[in-house]
Formats: structure tokens, C-alpha cells, sequence
């Protein structure tokens, strides 16, 4: 009865934070909506029809996404519905990991501030806020001992993020310690681990099969954006961040309850579990250097979250034995009070801050399906919502498409990159913002090549995006 209760609030709150943030988005996502676009209409899994390239890093989120397609549904509003309930699920796993590891208090500060930091939801219309729900339910499994559960969702979790191969070795290392005997290796997860193990094969075996390379070009499009000289990689996004944070005095106080509960993980370390995950996230990240995006920022917050949740616990057990257990419940409900106030107002904010270029790149791309003609070829810096609406032949100025313009990237960045795939590709359409990216200047060829053929109002800069016919 508890069980169905706590999924019914989840729902509710799931459902809450849709009805906030329905509106909002962000570019990228829509590469894996073209993905499920295109195989519900029957040119197969691909970005642009005819060419085999994955230049998704969710294959298993464009799948899911399918079905929405054929019934009709809008695909960007209901993957927003889908990550608003994984969210609340994904709470709802931190809470139900602290019943089961009778830790109670750590697990109600951890998944509220879970569910409210503002960091994730800035993601939502991905597959970022599901694969962090997935991780955290993989370790739930792992904590009850089911092996082929664990092993099942481990073996999807790596196709709907490919970063989420993080998790299985330390869910099996869980599964390994609650469950099993360490010394004994009989008794190890076998199970899990080849369960795992298949899943993973199997996909980079079809992978390899249609697109003739198991990972996705996007990996070296993103390792080659970092080499641009003053572009942001993981590293220097995490500061970013993290001093954005800091200067608040709110999340001062997070972070220092957070740095007490990761000494004290140390008498208590199944949350560790947790923690080390999101070490692992970060070094794996640092390593593979790639471009530090805000959504290769927000996973951190599965360590935050029980970091923070132990420091509360251990301030709330201080004023126990200090004060008694009416100090306690002041100083719980304070807490965890101030903090739900505090980051709703933040959720609030996020819903009513809708990215410019949704409405932007929409017009472009609806221009571009209603007066080009369906084989016509289009060269544009961010290809998500606008190769969505256009449903026309993309050209990607930042690599993601066509891995020979990545290589451009690193030496001379996205002009040079620019450069090279207009004059490699000769694009028959343009879709420029030259205040973002200035390509026209000093090429009086492009010029009279490619005038004009409309403009769209852009508030974000002076002047309106244009798009250009090309004639080579």
C-alpha cells in the first residue's frame, strides 16, 4: 500500500513540475527527435535519410520516442512529460534506496533537493533527467538483489546515455558486497554482469552493423569543439558552474552540508555508492575532454543529493543530542522547509525562462519545409530545431553530422569549420546569424552566390537570422 502511495506522489509531483516547465527546451534534443521522426516515417534511424550515421548519443530515447510519432502526438511536449516523471521517479528512487537502507532522514533531504536544484531541469526535452532516473534505480535494484532486473536496466541505461556504462561496475560491486560474498567468487552477480554484458554487446554489434562504428561521431565532434581556443570543456564548465552556485548564500549552505555528509558517508558508505558515481562521472568526462555543455554538468547532482542529504541528517542528529527531539524536528523541518521554498521559487523561474531560439528556429525551419524543394541541401551552425522542422538534407557547421568538418574544428573553430563545409558541401540554403557566427564577411563570392531569400526576426542580436539560396 506504502509502495503504490509513494508512486502516486511521484505522479503528482511529476505531473506538477510538467505543468511549470512544459514550454521549455533547448536545441540539441532535437537531433534524437529527428532520429525517431525519420524511423516512424520510414527512413529508417538516421538523421538525414539515405546517409547511416549516429549522430545521436541516445538511440534508446529516439526509440522511445517512436511510437509518439505515429500516434500523432507532439514529440518536444511529451518528451517533456517524460522527463518531468523520470525526474520525480528518479527521487522516488533515492527515497526508496534510504527505506531500505533505513536512512530515512538522508533520503528525504536527498531527493528533495534532488527533485528542485534548478541544474537538471534545465535539461528537460533530453534523455539526460531519464538516464539519471535509470542510474538511480539500477542501484535500487542492485540494493534489493535482483540480478536480472539490475542486469536489464544496466544494459539499457548504457543506450539511453552512453556514459551510463559508469554505473555497472559499481552496481555489481553493490549487488556483490549486500547480497553475495566478496570472498567467494561463486557468489559473485554473474548473472547481472552477463546480462549486462549482453545487452551492451548486442547494441554496439547493431551499431556497428548499420553505421559501421559502435560509438557516436558526436563523441569526436565534442572532443574537437574543446580544442577551440576559449571554448569552454567539462572542467571549466564545472567552475562555472559551481561558482555561479557559490556566490548564493542558499547553496553556500548546500554545499557545506554537502561537504559534512561526504566526510560522515565515511560511517555510513552505501551512499558512497552514489558519490563515487558522480566522482567517476566527472573524472571519466575530464579524460575524454570533450565540450563542456551545461547538460554534461547536471548528472553531478546524483552525488550531490545524498551528500547533502547525510549532511542533513548529521546536523539533525547533532541537535538531538543537543536539544532533544523537539530541537530536531525544528531544525528538519527548518531545513528541509527553507530549501523547499527556496528552490521552488528557483523551479518557478526556470519555466518562465524559455530559450529565444525555440520560436526562432522553428520559423527557419518551417520556412525552409514550406518553400524548398524536399531534396534541397541546408548548411546552418545548430542543426536540432531547425533540421526538425525543415526535415530537409542538414549540413552541420559544428561537426555532428559530418565528422570530416569536425576535424576542422579544433585548429580554426566553427569559421574555419564553416568555411570548409560550404565550400566542400556547396549547400543549395544557408541559415545564418552573423552576429553569432560572421561568415559572409570578406567573401564577396558567398555574397553574390548566396543572397538573401528571407529573414526572421531574432531578438537575441541586432540583426534577423537570414537565409540564403546558394547557387554554385
Amino acid at each position: 500500500m506504502l509502495d503504490r502511495l509513494t508512486w502516486f506522489v511521484a505522479l503528482l509531483i511529476g505531473l506538477m513540475l510538467f505543468a511549470l516547465l512544459h514550454r521549455r527546451g533547448y536545441d540539441d534534443p532535437y537531433i534524437t527527435y529527428r532520429y525517431a521522426l525519420n524511423l516512424a516515417t520510414g527512413h529508417g534511424f538516421v538523421y538525414n535519410p539515405g546517409t547511416a550515421t549516429l549522430s545521436t548519443t541516445a538511440p534508446l530515447f529516439g526509440l522511445i520516442l517512436v511510437p509518439v510519432v505515429l500516434v500523432g502526438w507532439p514529440l518536444p511536449l511529451v518528451a517533456n512529460l517524460i522527463g518531468c516523471l523520470s525526474h520525480a521517479a528518479g527521487a522516488l528512487a533515492l527515497w526508496r534506496l534510504s527505506r531500505l537502507w533505513r536512512d530515512e532522514m538522508t533520503g528525504a533531504a536527498a531527493a528533495l533537493l534532488y527533485l528542485l536544484f534548478p541544474l537538471p531541469l534545465m535539461t528537460l526535452g533530453s534523455e539526460t533527467l531519464p538516464a539519471m532516473a535509470l542510474t538511480l534505480w539500477a542501484f535500487v535494484s542492485a540494493a534489493q538483489g535482483r540480478q536480472w532486473l539490475t542486469g536489464a536496466l544496466l544494459g539499457a541505461l548504457v543506450w539511453l546515455r552512453p556514459d551510463g556504462v559508469l554505473t555497472g561496475p559499481l552496481a555489481l560491486l553493490l549487488l556483490m558486497i549486500d547480497h553475495g560474498n566478496w570472498r567467494d567468487w561463486r557468489r559473485w552477480p554473474w548473472v547481472a554482469a552477463l546480462m549486462w554484458a549482453s545487452i551492451v554487446a548486442a547494441g554496439l554489434g547493431l551499431a556497428w552493423l548499420v553505421y559501421g562504428a559502435p560509438l557516436p561521431v558526436t563523441l569526436y565532434a565534442k572532443q574537437q569543439q574543446a580544442l577551440i581556443p576559449g571554448f569552454y570543456d567539462f572542467v571549466d564548465r564545472l567552475q562555472v558552474t559551481l561558482n555561479g552556485y557559490a556566490h548564493q548564500p542558499f547553496y553556500q549552505i548546500v554545499f557545506a552540508l554537502a561537504g559534512v555528509g561526504l566526510v560522515a558517508t565515511l560511517r555510513s558508505p552505501r551512499w558512497l555508492f552514489l558519490i563515487g558515481w558522480a566522482a567517476l562521472y566527472g573524472v571519466a568526462y575530464t579524460v575524454l575532454h570533450v565540450a563542456g555543455y551545461f547538460w554534461y554538468v547536471a548528472p553531478l547532482v546524483i552525488g550531490l543529493a545524498p551528500a547533502f542529504g547525510v549532511g542533513v541528517r548529521v546536523l539533525v542528529d547533532l541537535l538531538r543530542r543537543g536539544g532533544g527531539k523537539w530541537l530536531a524536528l525544528a531544525g528538519a523541518v527548518l531545513v528541509l522547509g527553507g530549501t523547499t521554498w527556496w528552490l521552488s521559487g528557483s523551479v518557478y523561474r526556470i519555466g518562465q525562462q524559455i530559450d529565444q531560439r525555440l520560436a526562432v528556429y522553428r520559423a527557419a525551419g518551417e520556412w525552409l519545409a514550406a518553400n524548398t524543394a524536399p531534396t534541397a541541401s541546408v548548411a546552418t551552425l545548430e542543426i536540432g530545431i531547425i533540421g526538425y522542422y525543415a526535415q530537409r538534407h542538414l549540413i552541420d557547421f559544428a561537426g555532428l553530422l559530418q565528422p570530416d568538418v569536425a576535424a576542422q574544428l579544433g585548429s580554426g573553430g566553427f569559421p574555419a569549420a564553416a568555411q570548409y563545409a560550404i565550400d566542400r558541401y556547396q549547400p543549395q540554403y544557408l541559415v545564418l546569424q552573423e552576429h553569432a557566427l560572421s561568415l559572409l564577411a570578406g567573401r564577396t563570392d558567398l555574397l553574390e552566390r548566396c543572397p538573401v531569400v528571407t529573414e526572421i526576426s531574432d531578438l537575441r542580436f541586432p540583426a534577423p537570422l537570414t537565409i540564403h539560396h546558394c547557387r554554385w
